[in-house]
């Protein structure tokens, strides 16, 4: 079993991370027609982020199917053609609409091997972006995964996201859901 930061568990995730590189141009070209942000890499795990703030901040989000596959099988095993991506579409409210952080998030894609995203990506992203285009403020306040004080402790995602979100450390985008 390898450790994240063993030579082993690197060069896994770097073998991941190498051939999603492979797809960055599909969210270049989006990112410039769109007039959306990308960010090639969130966090420590390969991923990547289109996103735009604006009264609702909105990204969308290429990330592993980890609970399919475990944290450990992506150490142990790296990169291989069937691994599952899924694509998910989420808009946000900034703070100073209301002190809590209000997350709705929606799936483009799930599930997807890596050998068939190539064919998928490019209308995944336009499928998201109609979805991102109709979410409104009232429907993320109603509908979102609430964050912050008035939340309440244990309530399901409502269609957000797993786990709260987390300071990465990172200086760009919208707060990290998925």
């Amino acid at each position: 079993m390898n450790e994240y930061d063993s030579p082993e568990g690197r060069a896994n995730v770097s073998a991941i991370e190498s051939k999603l590189a492979e797809l960055d141009e599909v969210f270049l070209r989006f990112c410039t027609r769109e007039g959306y942000t990308f960010s090639p890499k969130v966090d420590l795990w390969p991923r990547r982020r289109v996103w735009r703030r604006q009264e609702v901040d909105r990204c969308m989000d290429l990330t592993m199917v980890i609970g399919v596959i475990g944290v450990q099988d992506v150490l142990d095993r790296g990169f291989y053609l069937e691994l599952p991506w899924s694509l998910h579409a989420s808009g946000s409210l900034r703070p100073a609409i209301d002190p809590d952080l209000h997350i709705l998030s929606r799936p483009v894609f799930d599930h997807v091997p890596f050998s068939r995203l190539a064919s998928v990506l490019a209308d995944g992203l336009e499928r998201g972006l109609k979805i991102l285009n109709s979410m409104t403020e009232n429907e993320i306040l109603t509908q979102g995964q609430k964050w912050g004080r008035g939340a309440e402790p244990g309530a399901p995602p409502n269609g957000g996201p797993a786990t709260p979100p987390r300071d990465s450390g990172a200086t760009e985008g919208p707060p990290s859901v998925s």
